[in-house]
């Protein structure tokens, strides 16, 4: 493959920066239980897991300064939106934008990685990273779609847009229980202790079931295609080299 080649098959990756996305948003998604009824420092504390998840973003994305400059900028909302959120727990305006802006930021990594899985002429370990990382992300997108359906609805109409059997009917889904959800949803497990209730609630949700099988159906088939050819590519020059 020329070097020209190599350039268009991956675009704004350098090899070896796609597993800190990997390993942080790993990390998010592994620890975020702990925040549930926790003091200010400690949500402060978790926000830094968010930082570096931002900072590693920009990391990935820094050859291409379009991407560049809209990931520094949601980053920057983002900081601000979760500190605001830290110290004003109860206001629904902050736990709004903490939503939107997150998902924002994280659906842009996943447009990135996806351009990157689908423009790559060949498997290896970024490219495995990145297909695992685009998962965990949008699950985590998702949260920030669920939480902003729920904001909204209970805004506009008093009510709760999920209803969580562990929850007083009346008592609002906390964030860390709309993480919860969405992946049991992406990975269509079902348990039904955290339901959808409204129409858009049930929309977004049959959305990420679908997304979720789709994702594994399309990727698993665009990396094994990849992995094949690549095979045929190798015996194809052993062969050549054979006959010379």
């Amino acid at each position: 493959m020329s070097m020209i080649d190599r350039k268009r098959s991956s675009p704004y990756i350098m090899q070896g920066r796609v597993i800190y996305v990997l390993a942080i948003a790993a990390l998010i998604q592994t620890l975020y239980p702990i925040t549930e009824n926790a003091s200010t420092p400690v949500l402060i504390g978790f926000q830094f897991l968010y930082v570096l998840l931002i900072v590693a973003g920009i990391l990935v994305v820094r050859d291409s300064p379009v991407n560049f400059w809209i990931l520094v900028a949601l980053g920057l909302f983002w900081i601000v939106a979760g500190i605001n959120f830290a110290f004003n727990l109860t206001e629904p305006s902050a736990l709004l934008w903490a939503y939107v802006t997150i998902g924002l930021y994280q659906a842009m990594v996943v447009q990135v990685l996806l351009r990157y899985i689908f423009t790559t002429r060949q498997v290896n370990r970024d490219v495995i990273y990145a297909a695992c990382a685009i998962y965990l992300l949008i699950g985590a997108v998702f949260v920030g779609i669920f939480g902003t359906v729920e904001i909204l609805t209970m805004v506009q109409t008093g009510q709760h847009a999920f209803r969580d059997s562990v929850l007083a009917a009346s008592d609002p889904v906390p964030w860390q229980h709309l993480a919860y959800y969405s992946f049991v949803t992406l990975t269509t497990m079902g348990y039904g202790d955290v339901l959808p209730v409204t129409p858009w609630a049930r929309s977004f949700a049959t959305m990420e079931a679908v997304i979720g099988v789709l994702y594994m159906t399309v990727v698993v088939a665009r990396l094994v295609g990849l992995y094949a050819s690549r095979e045929v590519e190798d015996e194809l020059a052993e062969d050549l080299d054979d006959a010379r």
